[in-house]
């Protein structure tokens, strides 16, 4: 018995069960093996294909979302500086309508001093006449007429410069 002797009986059979056996796995094995391996390479395509759609979807949400985020912060800019100018124009305002607001009372102020002075004036002068006249009585020791008060009073008035008094 030869190890390495070749039988050319053996060997066409060997060669027709090994052509055989390739035909049966081309027919039954290859073929769906190599559908499947076609399937999966079209699913690999899909695949490949959503991700870019997502990403490009995703690529312009995000640019929309810049937009939308420089659009919002434009936006609150505007705001901003409405409220600022509302801010100043309120503030000037307050500040004109208090400065009407002091003139006035400093003008009530003035006439009141006016009407102040000029009754106290009033006063000095009936003060004065009655002085005068309590004066002049004790100085006479008589009794004077209503002409001769008059006179008197009037002579005392113009003796008494009031210029003085409403300067103090």
């Amino acid at each position: 018995m030869k190890i390495f002797e070749i039988n050319p009986g053996l060997f066409i059979w060997s060669v027709i069960t090994f052509l055989i056996l390739v035909a049966v796995l081309y027919k039954y094995a290859f073929n769906p093996l190599m559908k499947l391996q076609k399937e999966r390479q079209d699913e690999i395509h899909q695949s490949i294909v959503g991700a870019e759609q997502l990403r490009n979807e995703a690529q312009e949400l995000l640019a929309n979302y810049k937009r939308q985020m420089a659009e919002a912060r434009h936006e609150s800019e505007a705001i901003l500086e409405r409220a600022r100018k509302l801010g100043e124009t309120s503030k000037a305002d307050i500040l004109e309508e208090a400065r009407v607001q002091a003139e006035t009372t400093l003008a009530r102020a003035r006439e009141q001093i006016e009407r102040d002075t000029s009754q106290a004036l009033q006063k000095i002068r009936e003060e004065v006449a009655d002085l005068t006249i309590a004066a002049t009585e004790k100085v006479t020791r008589k009794s004077l007429t209503a002409g001769d008060h008059l006179q008197l009073i009037q002579e005392a008035i113009d003796e008494i410069d009031l210029s003085k008094v409403s300067d103090n």
